[in-house]
């Protein structure tokens, strides 16, 4: 159920959802478009998957998820979490077929317990500008490609 606080996309991209699934959770695709994961993330429920990411010149955030929901090329969940700051969030990546070559994807990243509010990279605005980069540009430009 969406909340107030949630961050909210939707896209259409042209291509088959089958494609999209592959740019959302293979690590071959995710590299281009979003995150190297060096081997941690899998589609298992439960699995646990760590990866590093933040501005070059800045600090380097160790991230952590864990997979909640896996339902092959319709839906993902997972959690986001910052070890050793409070907060947690919930991404959910849900695809539906518009026709053969035409996917939709509604995204949703809800704050279910707030990120540690003393630490100015953790605010809402910044994950506002960061998945809008990722998921309205990154990765139309990537599957534009494909």
């Amino acid at each position: 159920m969406q909340k107030a606080n949630d961050i909210v996309l939707e896209k259409i991209y042209k291509a088959p959802v089958a494609l999209v699934w592959q740019a959302i959770t293979d690590e071959q695709h995710m590299r281009n478009w979003y995150f190297d994961f060096k081997g941690q993330f899998q589609l298992n429920t439960g699995h646990s998957f760590d990866w590093y990411a933040g501005d070059l010149k800045d600090k380097q955030w160790l991230h952590r998820g864990e997979m909640l929901e896996i339902i092959p090329n319709k839906k993902l969940v997972h959690t986001w979490t910052y070890p050793g700051y409070s907060g947690k969030a919930i991404a959910y990546w849900e695809l539906s077929e518009v026709d053969a070559q035409t996917t939709k994807l509604y995204f949703r990243f809800e704050f279910a317990e707030p990120f540690d509010a003393s630490e100015p990279a953790l605010v809402r605005g910044n994950f506002v500008n960061g998945w809008n980069e990722l998921i309205l540009n990154s990765l139309t430009q990537y599957l534009n490609k494909q």
